[in-house]
């Protein structure tokens, strides 16, 4: 599981904390009934409900890897099986007969990773989006957007804002963009998005950190997953595919398809719809 995976999961322990004020949520996996490890993420950290505390006198084990609390239903070399019908919030929430959850995520910076950001900032002018044009490929390369589609969307908005790229150190950078990559961790970054006035990319782990802010994602969204699955109110969502949902590790040609011949200029509209 993914960063942006375990930011789900935050909802989660929100949720049981508001109805067991007293208690503290330790993330686990385990294989039966028996807790195989503590799951210590940085997207845990600092979050006063979460603790690592086996000993602590009022815990709450939360199983990360239960296919009963999981969105992930069935993980093989193949494909993942998801529940398609909720968001990943809701179906995680529900096991424990919570049906109204919040539709976000929560990640508790510290005044440090605030800090950083903030100097990374003075670097951009005072009004500036975020892009983050690349996907994991790692587990699945089905959620990408063409870089050279990047290209044309970053060429036409950067006309009317300062653009600057976030990400990891070594990627390929766009033309017309400010090169942050490399300065930030994800939490360093998910302050950063807090400064701007959009993030922009595909779905993945950021666009569920910018929900932990004030600040909307512009979210492209493939035929891997539902939209249904990954959506959030607060973000503009914009659902490219055709077919779906797949699931699938190897490279879907109707994903790819579909990436290769959508109209790009849709994401230009509505990034600047979205900054009015």
């Amino acid at each position: 599981m993914g960063l942006g995976g375990y930011l789900t999961w935050t909802a989660a322990v929100r949720e049981i904390k508001n109805r067991n004020k007293d208690c503290k949520v330790i993330p686990v996996e385990a294989h039966g009934n028996t807790i195989t490890r503590i799951v210590q993420s940085p997207v845990f950290d600092n979050n006063p409900a979460i603790t690592y505390d086996i000993n602590h006198e009022n815990k709450f084990f939360m199983e990360l890897n239960n296919s009963r609390q999981n969105y992930c239903k069935q993980d093989t070399p193949d494909r993942a099986i998801h529940r398609h019908d909720k968001h990943i919030i809701q179906q995680i929430c529900e096991y424990y007969e919570i049906y109204d959850p919040e539709l976000k995520c929560e990640l508790f910076l510290t005044d440090w990773e605030k800090d950083k950001a903030l100097e990374i900032s003075k670097r951009l002018s005072t009004s500036f989006v975020l892009i983050e044009p690349h996907s994991k490929t790692n587990y699945t390369e089905n959620r990408a957007y063409p870089f050279e589609k990047w290209q044309k969307v970053v060429n036409e908005i950067s006309k009317d804002v300062e653009v600057a790229q976030i990400g990891v150190k070594g990627a390929n950078i766009l033309k017309n963009v400010k090169d942050l990559t490399g300065l930030t961790t994800f939490r360093e970054a998910t302050a950063l998005i807090g400064l701007s006035k959009m993030l922009i990319s595909t779905e993945g782990g950021l666009t569920h950190a910018a929900t932990t802010t004030d600040t909307p994602a512009m979210v492209v969204i493939t035929g891997y997953q539902s939209p249904r699955m990954v959506c959030y109110p607060q973000n503009i969502n914009l659902n490219i595919a055709s077919h779906g949902p797949c699931g699938l590790k190897r490279l879907c040609k109707d994903c790819q398809k579909d990436a290769e011949n959508h109209d790009h200029t849709q994401i230009i509209n509505k990034v600047r719809k979205g900054l009015g």
